[in-house]
This record gives C-alpha cells, structure tokens and sequence, in this order.
C-alpha cells in the first residue's frame, strides 16, 4: 500500500512540476517569438456537392521534369508554347518547344548557396508575371521583387526587403499583378515571420500585406494590412478591383480600385475546402483558385480548435523555439549543415505539409462575380499540393512549393503560335499529342469519361 501511495506522489509531483514549467514557458516575457494571438472562429468549409461535387479530372494529369527539379511554385509566359517557372533552389527555368520537351536556367536571384537551409542567400522566387515592357516580374520570398530581361538574364531589384515599407519590413514576398501601366499589385505574405518561419504566421495573429509599387515613383503603397497569410494576386479584367487569397482564412479578398467601393475591401469567396494558394484568371472568364492543402475532417477539427485557442498556439510556437535557440547557437558556435537544417525546418510548413497532406487535390473554379461554378479535382496523386494553375497553350500547367514535378493536363484550346525553332537543351518529352479544339465543357465531359483526344507527352529523361 505504501509502494502505491509513493508512486502516485511521484507521478502527481511529476505532472506538477511539468505544468509549471509549460506555464513558465507560456507567460515567461522574452521568450520568442515576439508575436500576438487573438482567438478566432473559422465558418464550416462547404460541402463538396453542387459545382464542388466529386470528381477525376486531375487523375489524368502527367507530370514532366519528374524528381529533377524542387518546389515549382508559379508559371509565367509571353506566349502559348513557352513557360517560366520558379524553383526552389532561387532559379527561374525556362521550357518550350511544340510540347514544352527544352528547357534551361534563365538566371539565380540570389549568388547560389549548399542547400535549402540557405534560402536567405540563394532566394526563393515565387509569384511571377510578365510586365508591360516585356520583362518577367518575380516576387521572391526573401529578396524582394526583381525584374528579369529572359533573353539576357539581366535582372533588376525593384524593391528591397532590407527596406522598410511603411516603418515595416516586408518578410515574405509572394505573388503580383501587374496592369497595363506596369503598376505592380503584390501580397506580403508576412511582417512577423519569412517563409522559413512559416508557421509562426499560420500559427499568430495575421501581418499580412497587400501593395502597390509604382514604377514611376519606385515607392510602395499598403493598400490592406492584417491579413492571414496574403497569398495569391489577381487583377479584374478591366482592373477594377485586385484579389487577394487569405491562405489561414480559406477565402479570396476583393480590394476595389475604381468606382464608388474604391478603396473598401469585401470577401469574394469564402468557406473554401481548403486553403487557397494563388489566384489565376481562367481563359473563358472567371478564375482558378488552387488549394494547396484540401481540408479533411481530422486536419480541419484539429486546425479549428487551435484558432479558438491562443494561449495554446502560443505554448506550441514557444516550444518549437526554444530548441531553434539551442540549434541556432550551436551553429553560430560551430557552423555546420546538420544544426542548420534542423533549425530551418522547424517553423518551416514542409514538415506539416508532409505531415497531414493526402493525394486529394482541388483547383476551384469562379465566375467574374466570386460564384463558384466548377471543380478540378483528383485523389490518385498525379498531382497535388497546387499552388496554381496557368492555362497556356493546350495544356493546364500545375505549381506547387512542395512537389519535385511541373504537373500539366492537356486539353483542347487555341491553335499552337509557330515560331522559329531554338535549339535544344535537353529533351524531356518525346511522343507529340494529337490536338482536338474542345470548349472547356467538353474538356471536362470527356476527362470525366476518361476518354482522350491522342497521346499524352512522355518523359525521355
């Protein structure tokens, strides 16, 4: 009886002594990160019925580049059978050809660097879209936003996140618009963490940003502040209004440009099954919104009970950062690669990402007015974890951060623009395809019915 009674004091004083140290650990001032929590409530994501109703669409996907390339974030082009794309390692790659089979590096923005546990030196393009003067525009996450001449791979900083906008340094650089004036619309995705710390913005009160940077003047305008992770950008056809997608929200702001709303902001879509990443005009009117996490019913209970509590979110960053501390020392100390990456990878949204995501994958489709009206969707893996979706040429081109493949869907549309040849690089995809012109209806009757219009491209790599 005695041995009983002992045990149970040890393992009370055991559990006592724990609580006081998480309490310490919670209310301790000075303990980092410096950031706010404020409780929240997220609305009921909406059910995958109606213009959200289950579908295959993306199961015939293909991928190109598969396990040569890291994080194909964004796709840009001038034309229909040329892409850009942005990578993990700070390069800008270029493929074109009939079927996109060439491709090279355009240009490093930043000077190169032993591993992704130095993405402050080598850079981490993200957002990108081409300017009015022809030069590519590129958000990258931790340098700032540059503009790349693809011929010459000469590149010039436009804005600097060593500079502060508004007293406030920008930390994480993500996605742009640009409009016919060369007026670039572009989303800080952070003021309190860079993408390294990703989580400590998922995780606190919002410090997003959305702003304008005028050519002419070279200075910045906070046009929206306190967003939750200011994603993905998108001009209204006739520029009347931006979008900006609120990734930890799963929902698409509207700030107006133009008209009597100038200068308000109203929620375009909300409750999206997931979180939106970017936000890209489709070719018939509307937009694709794509979700780079889809919501299931264990990830979205776990991730709706933290937002109602903050002094937990606030517990859990304190814990991450106290061994980041320790690494951080050790490195400074000794510098090494193995502390270095640990201490990356930390507050870093792969390990998660890794953690919960499934093969399910959602590309959302909107009118001009934020209705939705349709769905691509996939659950075989083929691709996933999108971050965006292009329309160019005959194909739908897939981003994501996180994926080692450029995912792609054929489908019918305009005629191929020829053009002179170039030479080849490196062939990556060999067999043609047999082109069918097919409003975009039809594209997605005749994926559901697994039917198909010829050969999809194959690698040779």
């Amino acid at each position: 009886m005695g041995f009983i009674v002992g045990f149970c004091r040890r393992v009370l004083r055991i559990i006592l002594d724990i609580i006081v140290v998480l309490l310490l650990i919670t209310f301790l001032p000075g303990i980092p990160p410096n950031v706010s929590f404020t409780a929240y409530e997220l609305d009921d994501a909406l059910p995958f019925d109606g213009p959200l109703a289950k579908n295959e669409i993306l199961n015939n996907a293909e991928r190109i580049l598969d396990g040569k390339i890291i994080g194909p974030e964004s796709v840009a082009s001038r034309r229909s059978d040329e892409i850009f794309v942005s990578l993990h390692n700070g390069k800008i790659l270029r493929l074109w050809g009939k079927n996109f089979d060439h491709f090279q590096t355009v240009t490093t923005i930043g000077p190169g660097c032993d591993g992704p546990w130095q993405e402050r030196i080598c850079g981490r393009p993200l957002g990108m879209r081409f300017a009015p003067d022809g030069r590519l525009i590129i958000a990258d996450a931790y340098l700032g936003l540059f503009a790349l001449n693809v011929d010459t791979g000469e590149k010039e900083r436009l804005v600097d996140t060593a500079v502060p906008i508004d007293g406030v340094l920008a930390k994480l650089p993500d996605d742009l618009d640009i409009d016919e004036e060369g007026n670039i619309y572009w989303s800080d995705a952070s003021t309190v963490s860079d993408l390294s710390d990703g989580f400590i913005e998922m995780s606190s009160d919002p410090s997003g940003r959305l702003l304008k940077f005028d050519p002419k003047t070279k200075t910045n305008t906070v046009l929206l502040k306190n967003v939750h992770f200011a994603n993905g950008v998108q001009l209204s056809p006739g520029n009347d209004f931006v979008l900006l997608c609120e990734t930890f929200r799963s929902r698409v702001l509207r700030y107006w440009l133009k008209g009597p709303n100038a200068g308000k902001t109203d929620v375009f879509v909300d409750r999206l099954p997931g979180r939106p990443d970017n936000i890209r005009a489709r070719r018939n009117g509307g937009y694709y919104v794509s979700l780079v996490a889809v919501d299931n019913e264990e990830n979205m209970d776990a991730f709706k009970f933290l937002t109602r509590m903050p002094l937990l979110r606030k517990l859990i960053l304190r814990l991450f950062a106290l061994p980041k501390l320790l690494f951080d020392a050790i490195s400074w100390v000794y510098p090494n690669q193995i502390t270095d990456n640990i201490s990356y990878k930390i507050f870093h949204l792969q390990p998660i990402v890794d953690l919960i995501a499934s093969n399910a994958c959602v590309i959302v489709e909107l009118d001009a007015n934020g209705k939705i009206v349709g769905s691509l969707q996939g659950d075989n893996g083929k691709v996933r974890l999108v971050s965006e979706t292009d329309h160019v040429g005959n194909y739908l081109f897939f981003g994501s951060p996180y994926n080692n493949y450029l995912g792609y869907l054929h489908i019918g549309g305009e005629e191929e623009v020829p053009h002179e040849e170039q030479p080849a690089v490196i062939e990556v995809m060999g067999e043609g395809v047999t082109v069918k012109t097919l409003d975009e209806k039809e594209v997605k009757q005749e994926l559901k019915q697994e039917t198909k219009t010829g050969q999809s491209p194959k690698e040779e790599l």
